[in-house]
């Protein structure tokens, strides 16, 4: 992944958590409230049906029938995601997700055709953390956990942002070399920059030599907190590119930063090789130190839909021409190549400047599915300006409620509808 991609897709949800987040809260006190309590009896029965039947059994002389158990067991780890869908499940481990509150029951269903139910429990230092689920379109990851921390300080804001440097996301070692190969492809493809099958390799295998490649870039943010009681949410960019991913999250010094009136909003931390975290803010004491490590298999998820084509994309005097689309639940985005020299800080009579009103206004506005319902999209256009002058960017827009990416029929692209019918449909 590219720097441009890397940042782009962290800066869109960054943005959209935050400047969506009141919209969030109201739209999730229409969902279905189960007690705190019940959730994690729940969660223990769908993750260990053996056990809870065990510890459940009524003491005394009596026989217990295994086969019928076992079926049980096998019958519940089956038709998890199905119990999810009846009772709301997905959207109260994903409050960030936007449900259609007009059909809120499709939704759920479409989550969880995505949606891998994990259901791990780890207790460290009296801080318990469940791994609740995890739901996938083949291009973002999002994860759910449920956080119990007894000491959590009166003053915790779950609206600070957090310092989340020490948290990360691996991949299991024996399918790290195929995601690296077809990841280094595929954003060399998109640099316009040749390079030899021989220089190829020589990236992927300097690659391989750094444990924590591939980068997911995955962020932590507090979706709800209720008392001593977090709801975490994990965002992580992971392509489809291995079948069944095994993965490993990495928990630890999980904290928020001290943030003081007047600053811009922007958090930046590093960390050196030898283990020395340098930032711009202070942080305060984290609030789960662990470590915690949860290790799960992807099984399920809502493969993207790309669409290619030529479409003229023209918006006022900005020339511009859209080549593929991609459709996926959380998001579509279309490939746009900018056909005039741009100068992004507006000081160059001579070539082109967007204004941010332009850049809102041209980029992918909405969508349509197949009941003729419109669904409005949130987002925007980045650009980015090759050394030959090429300049060339990618649209993204978020629809305000998740979708069914083979049930949208059209796109709305700077006021203009096009229809993915009248474009060719790849395999990917």
């Amino acid at each position: 992944m590219t720097p441009f991609d890397s940042d782009l897709r962290r800066g869109l949800m960054d943005a959209n958590l935050a400047q969506y987040e009141r919209l969030l809260k109201t739209a999730n006190s229409a969902e279905m409230d189960f007690s705190p309590s019940y959730l994690r009896e729940r969660t223990r029965l769908l993750a260990d049906p053996w056990g809870w039947v065990k510890r459940r059994e009524r003491p005394g002389p009596r026989r217990m029938n295994w086969r019928l158990i076992a079926i049980a067991a096998a019958l519940l780890l089956l038709s998890a995601c199905a119990v999810a869908v009846v009772t709301g499940q997905f959207s109260q481990w994903f409050p960030t997700i936007w449900m259609d509150p007009k059909a809120p029951e499709v939704s759920e269903e479409i989550v969880s055709r995505m949606g891998t139910v994990i259901g791990e429990p780890q207790t460290v230092d009296g801080a318990s953390v469940i791994l609740n689920a995890a739901v996938w379109d083949g291009q973002e990851l999002r994860l759910s956990l449920t956080a119990e921390v007894p000491d959590l300080p009166e003053d915790f804001s779950s609206e600070a942002p957090f310092y989340d440097l020490e948290c990360r996301l691996r991949l299991a070692e024996d399918q790290r070399e195929a995601y690296l190969r077809k990841e280094i492809a595929r954003s060399h493809a998109n640099s316009h920059i040749d390079l030899t099958e021989e220089e190829l390799e020589e990236l992927v295998q300097s690659h391989l030599e750094y444990p924590d490649d591939p980068d997911f870039h995955s962020v932590v943010r507090a979706a709800r907190q209720e008392d001593g009681t977090l709801i975490l949410q994990v965002m992580a960019a992971l392509f489809d590119y291995v079948e069944d991913p095994e993965l490993t999250l990495h928990i630890e010094n999980l904290a928020t930063y001290k943030v003081e009136e007047g600053d811009d909003g922007i958090f930046t931390s590093s960390q050196a090789p030898d283990g020395t975290v340098t930032t711009d803010h202070e942080i305060n004491d984290p609030f789960l130190k662990g470590p915690f490590d949860f290790t799960f298999t992807l099984d399920k998820k809502l493969s993207p839909i790309s669409y290619e084509g030529d479409i003229d994309a023209t918006y006022e005097n900005i020339p511009l021409r859209v080549s593929k689309i991609t459709v996926m639940a959380f998001q579509v985005c279309a490939n746009v190549d900018l056909l005039a020299l741009l100068d992004p800080t507006g000081e160059d009579p001579d070539k082109l400047h967007i204004s941010l009103e332009q850049n809102l206004a041209m980029s992918l506005n909405g969508l349509w599915t197949e009941d003729g319902e419109y669904v409005e999209c949130i987002g925007g256009t980045a650009f980015s300006v090759e050394q030959d002058g090429k300049t060339d960017g990618e649209m993204r827009g978020n629809p305000v409620h998740v979708i069914d990416p083979a049930q949208v029929t059209a796109v709305c692209i700077g006021g203009k509808r096009v229809e993915l019918s009248e474009l060719t449909r790849l395999d990917e």
